[in-house]
């Protein structure tokens, strides 16, 4: 401190000698000093001199960088594709709440294996069974575990609990796999699962969906094969036929963001390795929609 002191008062006495204006300006801090002078072979001391001091000005504040908006989904279109196919289609975005793709999103399709989220819901609620038990039901589409813990009472029930307008309970009440549902509804469920008390058992056992199923059938069509690096987690069902109709269903989360709903149904003709390989067709083109960050 003493010698920028020093150093401002020669700096005044210098301007002084020249004839400068060094009046303080506004917020200056006013000090008092004696400057001594030296010159060669002689020491003289000056009077007392009031110097000042430049208040340290205030930093320019850095204005906090624009949030990057977030990037918007590339256009998707299956008018093209699997022609022959009927199905009712739904993308969800979890993080903005966007509808990012629909087809025939309200047309009821009958669920098969994917009624088991309700039969999940409902037997973890009531305390029917323990959760790996339940756990086993959704990662291996076990049968024997969903027709222990069927209750003719769920569809009605939890259409009321989420709100799954489009659903029908089965004409038979002991065929759960007769339910049907809508892609929306689909996504519903997935979103009351997502945020319920039950998802610590049940999202878990989503991601660790087995390649075959308890009978043997390959689960690894439809998300599982057409979304690549990205994470999943599925429940996907299968049967024939309903209404002449195959019906394979590949449901889930990818990235833990987007719930994707794809019901279909194909001519009974259609063996079930081509009618897989055409669901897959269908997920492959949405992926698109997937955001890569």
């Amino acid at each position: 401190m003493a010698l920028c002191v020093g150093a401002v008062a020669a700096m005044v006495v210098t301007g002084l000698a020249q004839g400068e204006d060094v009046s303080p300006r506004a917020g200056a801090e006013v000090l008092s000093v004696a400057v001594t002078v030296g010159v060669p072979g002689t020491t003289v001391t000056s009077p007392e001199v009031t110097a000042w001091v430049e208040p340290t000005p205030e930093p320019t504040p850095i204005p906090e960088p624009e949030p990057m908006p977030e990037p918007e989904p590339e256009p998707v279109s299956l008018a093209e594709l699997t022609p022959s196919v009927r199905r009712g289609v739904l993308v969800h975005d979890l993080r903005t709440g966007a509808e990012l793709f629909a087809e025939r999103p309200d047309q009821p399709f009958p669920t098969a294996s994917v009624v088991k989220l309700l039969i999940a819901l409902d037997a973890l609620d009531r305390g029917a069974a323990p959760a790996r038990d339940v756990a086993r039901m959704i990662a291996t589409s076990d049968d024997d575990i969903a027709n222990r813990l069927w209750r003719t009472s769920i569809p009605r029930r939890w259409a009321e609990e989420i709100g799954l307008p489009g659903l029908s309970p089965p004409a038979d009440p002991n065929q759960w796999g007769d339910t049907r549902m809508t892609a929306r509804d689909v996504v519903a469920v997935y979103r009351y699962v997502l945020r319920s008390r039950h998802a610590g058992v049940i999202v878990p056992a989503l991601e660790g969906a087995t390649p075959t199923g308890a009978d043997g059938f390959d689960q690894t069509f439809g998300i599982p094969d057409a979304v690549g690096a990205h994470q999943w987690g599925v429940k996907q069902g299968w049967a024939c036929c309903y209404d002449g109709l195959r019906v394979l269903n590949t449901t889930g989360v990818v990235d833990r963001r987007y719930v994707v709903a794809v019901l279909t149904g194909h001519d009974s003709a259609t063996g079930y390795p081509r009618a897989a390989a055409l669901v897959t067709d269908l997920v492959a083109a949405l992926t698109p929609l997937f955001a890569t960050s």
